[in-house]
């Protein structure tokens, strides 16, 4: 299960401001010195059987390696997204030639014999910072910035997502929001970058 706030972020300053912090509240912070860069390419059928299912598909390309995405349907209130997710080494969207079983029956029950088709790219630029509490990592803070690519738009995103690890609480998350909340403007984000895409996509064919 994955839980994470996410929030668009508009001063174009407050990337450049939040790795120099070393502490939110009662956690410290470490930031990775480099800066990640992802290609996220999204598929689906041709008549859409994954996201009627409420599901997103991805691979990402980063440093040289492929990984494989699924995430399933899930809540969302604030900005805080709650979902089902499977994650694991792949180059391919093909899900019959998948390590994972559960991954791969999940996805198959769902589009049959239908082929997958490449939907939309995102390219992103990530920067992490890690918070942790009493000497435990509990949540990434990712400053995300970047460009969705679906049909012939596209559009600018800068976010941060906070995506609390396994020893990390929801109320370390609150915790962490309302400390970044006393540094930066937060503007909770109800949609996932793959809907945010689907809805460029949609504006492509209108």
């Amino acid at each position: 299960m994955e839980i994470e706030a996410k929030f668009r972020i508009d001063a174009p300053d407050a990337f450049t401001q939040l790795p120099q912090l070393d502490r939110l509240g009662n956690y410290a912070l470490h930031p990775e010195a480099e800066i990640e860069a992802q290609r996220n390419t999204y598929y689906d059928t041709d008549d859409g059987r994954l996201r009627d299912a409420r599901y997103g598909l991805r691979t990402r390309e980063v440093a040289g390696r492929s990984v494989v995405t699924l995430k399933g349907p899930g809540e969302v209130a604030a900005g805080v997204h709650r979902r089902a997710e499977w994650e694991f080494p792949a180059d391919t969207p093909n899900p019959a030639a998948w390590p994972d079983a559960a991954a791969r029956e999940q996805v198959c029950n769902i589009i049959g014999d239908a082929p997958l088709v490449q939907l939309l790219t995102i390219e992103t630029r990530r920067r992490h910072i890690y918070a942790e509490r009493d000497g435990t990592h509990i949540a990434e803070i990712s400053l995300d910035e970047g460009t969705i690519s679906a049909g012939a738009k596209t559009q600018p995103f800068r976010e941060l997502e906070i995506e609390l690890l396994p020893d990390g609480s929801p109320d370390d998350l609150d915790a962490l929001t309302a400390a970044l909340r006393e540094h930066i403007t937060l503007i909770p984000e109800e949609r996932s970058k793959l809907e945010q895409g689907l809805a460029l996509l949609e504006q492509t064919g209108s």
